[in-house]
């Protein structure tokens, strides 16, 4: 997700107007309206308000991964883990998982 959905997804979840958050910014509406429609980018200062103010960090508004993993990493932790959960299951809930998974990708093959 770009950053500008990001930040107006947090304003929809706090449910404040872009007025609003525009103020607690201290910010024009008009400059939050193109932030949020990735016309403008946000100054530092801006992130830094965001982020202190939602309780969230700046790493993750702009999508950064400092826990030093890269995604590869990332996704073969996540591949290890559902193979650890299938294999306790029946075969009749793997053909569900294995079904399961044939339509999360599209793929009709079993």
């Amino acid at each position: 997700m770009d950053l500008g959905s990001k930040i107006k997804n947090i304003r929809y979840n706090h449910n404040l107007s872009q007025e609003e958050l525009a103020k607690k910014l201290e910010i024009n509406r008009n400059y939050l309206s193109r932030i949020e429609t990735n016309k403008s980018l946000p100054t530092a200062e801006i992130l830094s308000k965001l982020a202190h103010s939602f309780n969230i960090s700046i790493d993750n508004l702009l999508g950064i991964n400092l826990d030093g993993h890269d995604g590869a990493d990332i996704r073969k932790e996540k591949i290890k883990k559902i193979n650890q959960y299938c294999i306790s299951l029946s075969n009749k809930d793997l053909d569900f998982v294995l079904k399961m998974l044939c339509v999360m990708t599209n793929n009709s093959k079993k």
